[in-house]
């Protein structure tokens, strides 16, 4: 018996293989849903995919423009937000499937998103901030070189000029700076992903600057020149590329380099998973890209694909999204194994959100909210309030009060159906404080008739219960209770 359910277990492992989980991926079902996005890029219908999966999950009702990029998601208001080929900003609502253009104006050199607000500087070089509800620009003193909005409302704007690189802080639409500081000519800028730093790379190396009020946090001394540069979701590791085939990676909490990762040959780009498991790696004079695990800091498998502005990318189960050839692929980040294939993918723009709202409804959403002090006693009442009323109350339901032993006696047959003999009663509520009961028989009539309450105890505690009847048989008794549009429980017996 214990070899066949060995086998029947590695069998079903076997045929399970499509949907694997390695050692470092996040389980399917736990927390938001990872959703790709996919737009033609001459323009057309947005269509949305469960990662992992090749059926349609969702199609747009409109149709988007013909796209150089999709560059940001909202998950409060559920729109995506992209870029235009003729650069003019628009958002997808992922909840009514309509495509909205964002103000009118073109988007030239950098642009950038935070929540639902596209920034980028128009032809004169005004900033920018696109939303759906209207468009604000600001004139800043010299022309922006990068901008880098932060997830408290701010906007650090980066000018570089006379040898030096001004850093300057405002919150829209407010054109007022609220600080400024001034750094050694910088030649780019990384934003940590909870947006609590800034880290610039100089002629001499690093500096990480605090969003909140532009004081230099750390310096670092690199004497190499850098050519890219990557942080963890939590922005305790970065990683610097060089001129030589290696990594450099830099502890925050350290403040020093404590290792470096060897590469086949030097580094021109990465993009790091937005789980922090892998880092993505092109490398110079290689069509292929490299995955190093964060966790060993080694490079664990080379994948064929082109490196472009949307993808690669890295999928919550541990596989990397890359287009190859004319389609996109699915491949397991671990081992290289193609796992789906996106046919004709190529040629259109994705992106990787995460979202529930193309979960199934939950019915419970759709029925009628029961306030607590009108719950039923606990047969009728739904098990999350009558746990939320036993927390508060104590165990204060009771069962319904049999009746009296009657002897029974022959009567004629009742026109409803019913039994000879019997009474039934509708139940509403059981509070433990008379007034309240009171208060809530007032309010409940049906058919000229109100609602009454009986005194009883449970455990040695008064109790008020909240009633009508008796009635002469069932049907009358649920009929009084649907017509009093409250919860309602029908016991056999009088109150």
């Amino acid at each position: 018996m214990r070899a066949t359910r060995l086998l029947l277990l590695a069998l079903a492992v076997a045929a399970c293989g499509e949907t694997r989980l390695t050692a470092t991926s996040v389980p399917t079902g736990v927390g938001p849903d990872a959703i790709l996005l996919r737009v033609p890029r001459e323009g057309g219908v947005v269509r949305a995919y469960r990662a992992g999966r090749d059926s349609v999950l969702w199609t747009s009702s409109g149709a988007a423009p013909a796209t150089a990029a999709l560059i940001g998601f909202d998950d409060f208001q559920s729109v995506v937000l992209g870029r235009g080929a003729d650069g003019h900003a628009f958002a997808v609502d992922l909840r009514l499937g309509a495509v909205q253009a964002l103000g009118k104006s073109v988007l030239a050199g950098v642009v950038r998103t935070e929540g639902g607000s596209v920034f980028g500087l128009d032809p004169q070089g005004n900033i920018l901030r696109l939303t759906s509800v209207g468009t604000w620009n600001w004139k800043p003193p010299h022309r922006a070189d990068e901008m880098v909005p932060t997830p408290d409302g701010a906007l650090i704007i980066v000018q570089n000029g006379n040898g030096r690189t001004r850093v300057s802080r405002l919150i829209p639409p407010e054109a007022r700076l609220t600080d400024s500081t001034e750094l050694p000519t910088s030649d780019a800028v990384l934003r940590t992903s909870i947006g609590d730093r800034l880290w610039f790379v100089t002629d001499s190396g690093l500096i990480a600057v605090r969003t909140r009020d532009l004081t230099r946090a750390l310096v670092v001394r690199i004497a190499d020149p850098i050519a890219a540069m990557e942080a963890t979701p939590s922005g305790d590791r970065l990683f610097l590329a060089t001129h030589k085939p290696s990594l450099r990676v830099i502890d925050r909490f350290a403040e020093r380099e404590i290792g470096r990762i060897p590469l086949p040959a030097p580094a021109l780009a990465m993009r790091m998973d937005p789980d922090g498991r892998y880092l993505l790696v092109r490398v110079a004079d290689s069509d292929s890209i490299h995955v190093v695990s964060i966790g060993t800091s080694r490079v664990i498998t080379s994948i064929a694909g082109a490196w472009r502005e949307d993808l690669p990318v890295v999928t919550p189960d541990g596989r990397v999204l890359v287009a190859r050839g004319d389609d996109v692929i699915h491949v397991d980040a671990e081992t290289g194994r193609e796992r789906l294939r996106y046919s004709g993918g190529a040629a259109d723009v994705w992106l990787q959100v995460r979202w529930n709202g193309f979960r199934p409804r939950a019915a419970g959403l759709d029925k009628p909210v029961a306030f607590e002090e009108y719950v039923a006693d606990s047969a009728a009442a739904d098990s999350a309030l009558a746990a939320m009323m036993a927390a508060r109350y104590g165990d204060v339901t009771s069962q319904p009060l049999a009746p009296p032993p009657v002897e029974e006696k022959p009567r004629a047959p009742l026109p409803s159906g019913g039994r000879q003999g019997e009474v039934w009663t509708v139940s509403f509520a059981t509070l433990l404080a008379e007034d309240r009961a009171r208060e809530m028989a007032e309010r409940i009539r049906v058919d000229g008739r109100a609602a009454r309450v009986i005194a009883g105890s449970r455990d040695g505690i008064a109790i008020w219960r909240v009633v009508m009847g008796p009635y002469d048989n069932r049907d009358d008794a649920e009929r009084a209770g649907i017509a009093s549009r409250l919860p309602y429980w029908v016991f056999e017996g009088a109150p």
